[in-house]
C-alpha cells in the first residue's frame, strides 16, 4: 500500500495548483499579519497570533477540493478500474488517500504555524508567547489547544466530504456540499444552542461538534452553551470521523466502476 500513497503524493506534488495554494496561504498569512500590526487598535494581535491569523479557515477551502477530488476524479477518468487490475484492494486504494490527505492537511498545518511565527517574530517581537491571556492559558498554551481543535474540526468535516465523493462521481457536488457544511456549522450553530436548550439530545449533532477549536481553549463559558465537556466534543469529533469514513468506506467497496 506505500507504493499506493507514493503515488498519490507524487500526483499531488505534480499538481500545479499544490504549490500555488500554499505561496498563497504563506501571502494570506503575511498580509492579515500587517493588518493587525497596522491596525493594532481595531485587530487584537494577540488573539490573531494564536488563532494562526485565520488560516485555517483557507485550509478547510484547499482540504475540501482536494479530499472531494483524490477519489471523484479516479471514477471520471476511470483510473480506478487500472488500479484494481493491478490486484490492489479497494480498502489499500481508498486508505492511501485518507493517508495522503492526513500528510497534506500536516503539511499546510506545519506551512501555516512556521510562517505564523515568522510573522509573530517580525512584526510582533514585543509580544512574549508566555504572556497569559484572559482565557487563563499563556500564548503558546492557546495557539496549541486552537490548532489541535481546528486540525481535529477540519477531519469532522474532510470525513463527510470522502463519504459524499464516494456516492457520486461529481468532485464539484462533493466540493459544494462541504463548503454548504462549513458554512451552516457557523450559521446555524446559534440556533443550536437555543435548541439545546430546549432538547438536551441534540447536543451530540455533528455541528455542534465543530465548536471544538472554540471550547478547546474556553471550556466553562462554552460548556453551558454546548452542554458538552471537552473530553465528550473530541471523542464526538472521532466518533463522526470515523463513522463518515466508514461509511464512506462501504459505499467504496460496492461501488461499480
Amino acid at each position: 500500500m506505500m507504493l499506493l500513497v507514493k503515488q498519490e503524493m507524487f500526483k499531488l506534488i505534480k499538481k500545479k495548483s499544490t504549490v500555488v495554494l500554499s505561496i498563497l496561504l504563506v501571502i494570506l498569512i503575511a498580509a492579515a499579519a500587517v493588518l493587525s500590526n497596522k491596525y493594532s487598535d481595531l485587530i487584537n494581535p494577540h488573539e490573531m497570533i494564536t488563532q494562526l491569523f485565520g488560516a485555517t479557515s483557507w485550509i478547510v477551502f484547499i482540504m475540501i477540493a482536494a479530499a472531494s477530488t483524490i477519489i471523484a476524479m479516479e471514477s471520471q477518468h476511470g483510473t480506478l478500474k487500472n488500479l484494481l487490475y493491478r490486484r490492489y484492494s479497494r480498502g489499500q486504494i481508498l486508505a492511501s488517500k485518507w493517508i495522503t490527505l492526513v500528510l497534506y492537511s500536516l503539511y499546510l498545518y506545519l506551512l501555516t504555524i512556521v510562517t505564523t511565527l515568522i510573522a509573530k517574530l517580525v512584526l510582533f517581537p514585543e509580544i512574549s508567547f508566555t504572556k497569559t491571556l484572559s482565557s487563563g492559558q499563556t500564548m503558546i498554551e492557546a495557539l496549541a489547544t486552537y490548532t489541535i481543535g481546528s486540525y481535529i474540526g477540519l477531519w469532522l468535516i474532510l470525513s463527510l466530504v470522502l463519504m459524499l465523493a464516494c456516492f457520486i462521481n461529481s468532485s464539484g457536488a462533493a466540493i459544494s456540499a462541504g463548503i454548504v457544511f462549513y458554512f451552516a456549522s457557523s450559521v446555524i450553530s446559534g440556533l443550536l444552542f437555543i435548541a439545546v436548550e430546549k432538547w438536551n439530545w441534540l447536543k451530540w449533532n455533528p455541528i455542534s461538534m465543530l465548536n471544538l477549536q472554540n471550547q478547546i481553549g474556553n471550556e466553562e463559558m462554552m460548556q453551558q452553551m454546548t452542554h458538552l465537556t471537552t473530553n465528550q466534543m473530541i471523542l464526538g469529533n472521532l466518533v463522526y470521523i470515523v463513522l463518515f469514513l466508514g461509511l464512506g468506506y462501504i459505499v467504496f467497496k460496492r461501488k461499480n466502476v
